[in-house]
């Protein structure tokens, strides 16, 4: 059975003008926290020792977030090796990561902590798309800029490696915020809120885990260390959340489901400048239905390409892609898979190409119950992908991440910086929403020809109604999505209550139909 291919659906809602980088407005009331009515709060904490479990963008953009807020004893501890420094040549490359986009929640995020320009200027722009058609035939689709008549968006979407995005924020604390420590090849083997104050069990790590591989067992004996807060932003397989679960009095309960329309990706450096007149600031697009293979590339700062080449485990191709053996084989293959790339190709590309392996993407999980726990001096806070994982086809996961730092700065300032309140009033206005992001998005990876019905028949649906009746019918779920005005949750009820609408309107009109009928006979 067919998967649904993400780059055809993106192709799909680019001629509908609503691809996921378009953004128009859309006002759903995001509901506020618990308790931050609270007037300004000094940031001046009783409390002020943090531990910052997981040194990604989440987990670095909450340290300097605590360091703006007065907390001076902060560590920060990921398992992984750090990432070289923004301005390394590395990063030209073009395959060291996948690339992600910022939408309005990430930079607003970003720009409340003062992070933006840094990650902006290793960023690039995306004005549109650029799709290749089975014959390699260009067609290219401009957005209207920020600002002007008609435009879509209120922003320009920011692109750049998720591991680049981790390396700005690392910069910005330590120009910044150098009282901060970081400590790399440090993992987490779990988290005590037995006592007092939350504790957690720290150990060198054996080895640095591959981007989607498991963190193997320390080397040495854990070293226990307590802190006021903790804070477990270590991805999907976070330690503090398995911690949390584990206790008999916690509510939290991980949820990870089946992976029922799975694609695995190998990343691809591609180079405009091979041909003349190439525009570099599109997101590319490519597909072979035959092979059911698709790709998807975003533009780096340095002028190149990263493509993402998504493939079914279960597919011919895949198991060619895992026989290729050399740069000469990669490029016949791509002469017969897709064509429309092959200009944009070079052989040091194709060896590196070659022996990289192939990646598995993230499944779908949520943490139902609490995303925390108190004690009587501490709590420790779950966010990101400890809270929520999606796969990465309309950039929520990170974005939504950054924003959780937003939420939990607002908990903090209405609870004085007490870590415990702060936890309960994060879990309280972040734990529904995480879960409605994860079930939103699950609802755009169906698989198959339903699959693909399913998701585009309420997308079409949503366009037509927001034209007849703008004012009682809000646009598509995913450009809501997009804007960080609206909570996950607000959208799923507002979805829900016009489809309730729309049913009712429906059954008037059929019944003043058939008096009408009646009438007549």
């Amino acid at each position: 059975m067919m998967v649904i291919d993400v780059v055809a659906l993106l192709t799909t809602l680019d001629r509908l003008s609503i691809v996921p980088w378009q953004h128009k407005t859309m006002r759903i009331a995001r509901a506020a926290p618990p308790m931050l009515h609270a007037a300004h709060v000094p940031h001046a904490p009783h409390r002020s020792s943090a531990a910052i479990i997981g040194g990604g963008p989440a987990g670095l953009l909450t340290a300097i977030m605590l360091s703006q807020r007065g907390w001076r004893n902060i560590g920060i501890f990921d398992a992984r090796a750090a990432p070289p420094t923004p301005n390394d040549a590395s990063w030209g490359v073009g395959d060291r990561s996948y690339q992600l986009g910022l939408n309005g929640r990430g930079q607003q995020a970003l720009r409340e902590f003062g992070a933006f320009d840094r990650v902006s200027a290793y960023s690039a722009s995306v004005n549109g798309r650029l799709s290749f058609d089975e014959q390699g035939q260009p067609t290219e689709s401009r957005l209207t800029p920020p600002g002007e008549p008609g435009a879509e968006k209120t922003y320009v979407t920011r692109v750049l490696q998720r591991d680049r995005l981790q390396a700005c924020l690392l910069e910005e604390l330590q120009v910044n915020h150098p009282h901060v420590k970081i400590e790399f090849g440090v993992a987490c083997e779990g988290v005590d809120v037995s006592d007092a104050k939350p504790s957690v069990r720290i150990c060198a790590a054996a080895t640095a885990a591959p981007e989607d591989g498991e963190i193997e067992s320390c080397v040495v004996p854990s070293e226990q260390r307590a802190f006021d807060l903790v804070v477990g932003a270590d991805g999907v397989r976070s330690s503090v959340r398995e911690s949390l679960a584990a206790l008999e009095t916690a509510s939290t309960r991980t949820v990870r489901f089946d992976d029922n329309n799975e694609r695995r990706y190998k990343t691809l450096p591609l180079h405009p400048s091979a041909v003349p007149g190439t525009a570099a600031d599109l997101n590319w697009g490519a597909r072979n239905r035959t092979l059911d293979l698709g790709m998807d590339a975003l533009p780096t700062v340095e002028g190149e390409m990263v493509a993402v080449l998504l493939v079914k485990p279960s597919s011919p191709v895949y198991d060619r892609l895992e026989r290729l053996t050399s740069a000469a084989e990669a490029r016949t293959f791509f002469c017969e898979a897709l064509p429309a790339i092959v200009p944009y190709l070079r052989d040091d590309d194709l060896e590196r190409f070659v022996a990289r392996p192939i990646s598995r993407l993230p499944s779908f999980q949520l943490v139902e119950g609490d995303v925390h726990a108190a004690t009587s001096e501490g709590g420790v806070v779950l966010l990101g992908d400890a809270i929520k994982a999606v796969k990465p086809y309309f950039g929520q996961g990170a974005n939504s991440a950054l924003e959780d730092v937003s939420v939990l700065r607002r908990c903090l300032e209405a609870c004085g910086d007490d870590p415990a309140a702060a936890a309960a009033a994060f879990s309280a206005a972040r734990a529904e929403d995480a879960r409605a992001l994860v079930r939103t998005s699950r609802a755009f990876d169906g698989r198959g020809p339903l699959g693909t019905a399913r998701f585009l028949l309420p997308l079409l649906l949503d366009i037509q109604l927001t034209k007849l009746l703008p004012a009682v019918f809000t646009p598509p779920m995913l450009r809501g999505l997009q804007d960080e005005r609206n909570s996950f949750t607000g959208l799923r009820k507002r979805k829900r209550l016009e489809r309730t609408l729309l049913v009712g309107m429906l059954g008037a009109f059929l019944t003043c139909g058939r008096a009408v009928v009646r009438l007549l006979v």
